[in-house]
């Protein structure tokens, strides 16, 4: 759009701005690979994690182990409902890595802890907002104001969960004991396998086991289908399921197999151009799976066609239809019905890599990325990070200097302001940064392993040092860029007040409303 005088500033800025819906717009994107299906035998749980606007942060933090018994009470974050949901947490709880909202910081319980890893090695990625059936609801309806919701999930259920497979039955007693206030998706990984579950009703609810040569996708609509019940190893249920949904008429034994899609999960027009279009495009791009029909039933569980890296999973969570003209960004079309993966109110993405045959310290990597995937770059934090660095901790609603994530916000910004002229530059720039990481990776890894039988407080230490050094390079790679945008936009001299305030006018311009 070429060089912005000052004088023109607030006139663009009122240009920009349109209001927001009414609908929720916690809304994401999740991948989850099993091991053979990627290229190093790894298990892969990954997500976008889209909130409500451009100024909702999360933040790094370590929960440590707890042995006293203890009270989760929801803070009601973003909450509408008022939602009062409290859990009694037991004694010997595990410690985590997590990210909670910036909200819920000093609060007495944190909220919205969009990813994690406990201790014992399980992750978690909650979650995954859905949508269960008119039907199922009327049966059993969600407990707005009492039932489990999006913000408590990681926090009640990560501090015990000893496997994957025990996050599940944890998380599907606290469904069954307190309800449900919404509807969502969560999945779980160890060193085994991972799992993923899916809210049928106010206290129904499905899980079952990726297979180890396939990915799953879901995209802010339920995706699990024909489950074997009797098969406990790879589903598990709330008890009654099947009776409940015949018994509600959800279900007739007498027309076929069971399937959840069909009886309790929400599948509209809106979910034709808001959740299909992720889910078809990322199955083509992973998979080779072309799927045609508008009905939602795309397959659950497919083989991809070639064993899948980090790298292809952050290519798919990067997704905004590019080289096609429903590309948002390059048509400067906010109005695109169809909804991209990659969106500019995303506070974070992560792909959770679990490596089994690796130590604990370097076996689960998170690469986090902060704000729209397509022009971030994913920076690795192994679980044997000892000190969680600054600038990834105390990001607020306002904009600061200080915080990652706000850098990675004013980035985006002024990318987006002449998105086919800028982006090219910046997604070379991000390339070669996160290809000199890998490269960076590889050797650190080495060195770990030659010293970490000799000496385990050295070895991670490098880790730490690691961390530090492609950090600093990260601030560094981020002022070059974003002195370069704002000169060639001819914004340098625009306050943090009115850069705030850009910020939050160009995410309301694209977006894409509605989970």
């Amino acid at each position: 759009m070429g060089s912005i005088k000052m004088r023109q500033l607030s006139t663009f800025v009122l240009a920009l701005s349109i209001a927001t819906n009414s609908l929720s717009a916690y809304s994401c994107t999740t991948i989850v690979v099993g091991k053979h299906a990627t290229v190093d035998g790894s298990i892969i749980i990954a997500r976008n994690e889209d909130t409500d606007g451009a100024d909702d942060p999360q933040n790094m933090t370590r929960t440590p182990p707890r042995q006293a018994a203890s009270l989760f009470v929801s803070n009601s974050i973003q909450n509408s409902n008022n939602n009062r949901f409290n859990w009694e947490m037991p004694p010997n709880a595990l410690g985590y890595l997590a990210f909670p909202n910036w909200q819920s910081l000093g609060k007495s319980s944190l909220s919205f802890e969009e990813t994690g890893i406990n201790d014992d090695g399980v992750a978690i990625s909650a979650t995954e907002t859905i949508f269960n059936s008119e039907a199922a609801l009327k049966a059993d309806p969600y407990l707005a104001s009492t039932g489990v919701t999006e913000d408590a999930v990681t926090s009640v259920v990560l501090p015990y969960a000893t496997s994957a497979k025990e996050g599940v039955r944890l998380l599907g007693r606290v469904i069954e004991r307190a309800g449900a206030g919404e509807g969502f998706g969560v999945a779980f990984s160890d060193r085994n396998e991972a799992w993923y579950l899916e809210t049928a009703s106010g206290h129904h609810w499905l899980a079952m086991r990726i297979p180890d040569n396939s990915f799953f996708i879901s995209s802010n609509q339920g995706r699990l289908q024909q489950a074997d019940l009797g098969d406990t190893m790879n589903a598990m249920a709330s008890p009654g399921l099947i009776e409940f949904a015949t018994k509600n008429g959800l279900y007739d034994p007498k027309l076929g197999e069971f399937n959840f899609f069909k009886c309790c999960i929400s599948n509209t027009e809106h979910d034709k151009t808001y959740n299909y279009p992720r889910v078809k495009t990322l199955l083509q791009q992973l998979g080779g799976v072309t799927y045609e029909p508008d009905d939602g039933l795309y397959p659950v569980f497919v083989a991809p066609a070639n064993k899948l890296s980090v790298a292809d999973v952050i290519k798919a969570l990067r997704n905004h239809y590019a080289g096609t003209v429903h590309d948002p960004y390059q048509q400067q079309n906010p109005k695109e019905p169809d909804r991209p993966v990659s969106v500019l109110r995303a506070s974070l993405s992560h792909v959770t890599q679990t490596r089994p045959n690796l130590p604990d310290d370097i076996a689960m990597v998170q690469y986090i990325a902060l704000g729209l995937t397509d022009l971030a770059a994913y920076i690795p934090f192994y679980k044997g990070l000892a000190e969680i660095p600054p600038s990834y901790q105390g990001a607020t609603g306002s904009l600061d200097h200080r915080a990652t994530f706000w850098k990675y916000r004013k980035l985006q910004t002024l990318v987006m302001q002449d998105y086919p002229r800028l982006a090219s530059g910046v997604h070379e720039a991000i390339a070669n940064f996160e290809k000199s990481v890998a490269d960076r990776q590889i050797a650190m890894e080495g060195e770990y392993l030659d010293l970490v039988r000799k000496d385990g407080a050295a070895a991670r230490a490098l880790i730490q040092a690691f961390t530090n050094s492609i950090l600093t390079d990260q601030d560094a790679l981020l002022a070059e860029l974003t002195a370069r945008l704002t000169r060639d936009l001819g914004l340098k001299n625009l306050t943090d007040q009115q850069m705030e305030q850009l910020i939050k006018d160009t995410e309301k311009r694209y977006h894409f409303h509605g989970a």
